[in-house]
């Protein structure tokens, strides 16, 4: 029986391919920090790899996927920084960025060489799970 399913597996894969994404590793671009602001067109991200402007969050993250030279992930962000703290509910719905990563806020989007390096050397109190959790308990996720 189990021969049955293990030739039916082997079919399967055969037939559709493995049920993850291939990448090509020569191509990956992990994201360390996250900057976000709100302007007047909408979100503004900035991150090591580049910047891009959206009408929301989905936007910005498709746009500079858009643009970059090979494939953004977001889930290696150790750092989230935000300039508006309204955005925190829409960017934690989206699910693009690790429960693990620091929250910070500032006043303003800034330069984002050695911006990982340093917030890595000033921790902060609060991750993504801890900001979810307060956002649900408030009813506002």
């Amino acid at each position: 029986m189990k021969l049955v399913y293990i030739l039916a597996a082997v079919a399967l894969t055969a037939s559709f391919g493995l049920p993850f994404r291939e990448y090509d590793t020569g191509k990956l671009l992990p994201v360390r920090t996250v900057q976000a602001a709100r302007t007047p067109q909408g979100v503004k991200i900035v991150t090591e790899i580049g910047e891009a402007e959206g009408e929301n969050w989905q936007e910005a993250v498709a746009a500079l996927r858009e643009g970059a030279s090979g494939d953004v992930f977001f889930d290696t962000a150790e750092q989230l920084v935000v300039c508006d703290s309204s955005l925190l509910p829409e960017i934690l719905e989206s699910g693009d960025l690790r429960p693990s990563a620091q929250v910070y806020e500032a006043n303003e989007l800034c330069d984002p060489n050695g911006l990982n390096e340093y917030l890595s050397a000033h921790e902060s109190d609060r991750a993504v799970a801890d900001v979810r959790y307060d956002l649900l308990r408030e009813g506002r996720l």
